[in-house]
């Protein structure tokens, strides 16, 4: 760690063209919430570029043969104080990965940044129920997906079987 205080801030955004003045003002917001903090982010080969020219001070990258085990066990060891998640829209919706890295850094305080709104602190306990009220939405999809799959499937068999069954001629 680098910062004076020996705290250190996680920042976390999928750095998107068009988010630099957002990680910018997120960057501000943060140093001016823990002085003299180290802030690391995670991100991909891609992002890294962007995000130190951003000021991130180090950047931990996920993906070029670096798994999220890794990424989440490095981002855990710097015991980050705080940690920062830039949103793309304003309700706060999807980010669940990002929500979930912050969760398993152990940040005792994640900051939101909505675009057109203020930072919005929210705890551990505010944290791990978006993840999991997130995580069953996201379940809900994959089942009502897969019985829709199922129904399509049943009515492929049967409109098979209506037909003459899978030994028909095709012509």
């Amino acid at each position: 760690m680098t910062g004076k205080s020996g705290a250190s801030v996680l920042l976390l955004t999928f750095a998107r063209r068009g988010e630099e003045q957002a990680i910018r003002d997120a960057l501000a917001h943060m140093r001016s919430e823990i002085p003299d903090a180290d802030v690391f982010a995670v991100g991909t080969p891609v992002s890294a570029p962007l995000l130190q020219e951003a000021g991130v001070e180090s950047v931990i990258i996920y993906g070029a043969g670096r798994g999220a085990r890794a990424v989440v066990r490095e981002s855990r060891s710097r015991r980050p104080k705080a940690a920062a998640i830039i949103y793309w829209e304003p309700r706060l919706a999807g980010h669940l990965k990002l929500e979930a890295l912050a969760l398993l850094a152990g940040a005792r305080v994640t900051h939101r940044f909505p675009p057109g709104s203020d930072a919005r602190p929210v705890g551990r306990l505010g944290l791990m129920s978006s993840v999991a009220s997130k995580s069953a939405k996201s379940l809900l999809c994959a089942a009502a997906g897969a019985a829709l799959c199922g129904i399509a499937f049943a009515c492929l068999l049967v409109s098979q079987t209506l037909a003459g069954g899978s030994r028909a001629r095709r012509s």
